[in-house]
């Protein structure tokens, strides 16, 4: 056995604290002890190191050479040691605890499930919540502070909120498969003119997207069919109440052969979905750590936006 193993770090930690206040009184107070007890403390790790680590009078304390010795070697080990557990704590807050998400419903039925299935089956310790919502919400509730992080995208910049890009999201045509425009590979945005149209209510987020990326361009038909969610629209077109403009991840895996899929072109319009965060919080361990899978299963991909040849 070491001749030092009665040397613990509580008489480290004493030791530290006298030395840097240069009084016992004040020591004592920052270590919650009483000025008797710390005395005793420094007293043992005097006997065990066999030296004498301070000059004590009626009025002052000061470090002996010993104690100059002792003093850089003594606060070394105590900052490593607080580095070490400040780790494997930070390891153990990644494995265990919840994660609040808010999402806006597109993502929530056709991205989240595969990407919130692959999380949970690598870290099934980890309870996540959901808040599926409209964009003014998600905005809203990262911004309070319910939700850690959104997933959606921006309309206009903000100087509190900050946006880690996944991936490219452009409009696309839904419309009947024996609909005129299904002949064509890719449609202009004038070409929608004769046909009623099925949209998002104007205070929607995608309708914002598209009204202002669209200002210059007379595009929009007279006839409009206004709907709460984007979802409904497939339904609509496939019943033959008119065509729709919806954000490819929205598209069905499984859409029908009743429903047409066209590029809208002349401009390109998308939305670019990401990690929507404040700028003056940083990301827990947790949310650091499900961003990355993000980032995996939906990487930032620009060349979508590139015109049909």
């Amino acid at each position: 056995m070491s001749r030092f193993a009665s040397v613990d770090l509580d008489l480290l930690r004493a030791f530290v604290a006298v030395a840097s206040h240069v009084s016992f009184n004040d020591a004592a107070i920052e270590l919650s002890v009483s000025a008797s007890a710390l005395t005793r403390r420094i007293k043992r790790l005097e006997d065990s190191l066999d030296v004498m680590l301070f000059e004590r009078t009626t009025r002052s304390v000061a470090l002996t050479a010993s104690g100059d010795l002792l003093l850089p070697r003594a606060q070394a080990v105590l900052r490593d040691l607080e580095a070490a557990l400040e780790v494997v704590s930070a390891a153990t807050r990644i494995r265990t605890g919840q994660l609040t998400i808010a999402c806006i419903p597109t993502v929530a039925k056709f991205m989240l499930p595969k990407i919130v299935g692959s999380y949970h089956r690598r870290r099934p310790e980890v309870r996540l919540r959901l808040i599926e919502a409209d964009l003014a919400t998600v905005v809203q509730r990262v911004t309070n502070g319910d939700a850690e992080f959104g997933i959606a995208f921006l309309v206009n910049d903000s100087p509190e909120l900050a946006l880690d890009e996944l991936l490219v999201d452009p409009y696309v045509l839904a419309c009947p498969a024996d609909h005129p425009l299904a002949a064509n590979a890719h449609v202009s945005w004038p070409e929608l003119r004769p046909w009623p149209l099925i949209v998002s209510g104007t205070s929607s987020g995608n309708r914002r997207m598209l009204d202002a990326a669209l200002r210059d361009i007379d595009w929009r038909p007279d006839r409009l069919i206004e709907i709460e969610h984007l979802t409904t629209s497939l339904g609509l077109v496939e019943a033959g109440l008119g065509i729709s403009i919806i954000p490819r991840c929205a598209v069905p895996r499984d859409a029908n052969s009743r429903i047409a899929i066209r590029p809208l072109v002349g401009p390109t319009v998308a939305r670019t979905i990401g990690l929507i965060r404040r700028r003056d919080v940083a990301l827990s361990p947790i949310a650091r750590d499900f961003r990355l899978a993000l980032r995996r299963m939906a990487p930032f991909d620009p060349t979508v936006l590139r015109e049909p040849g």
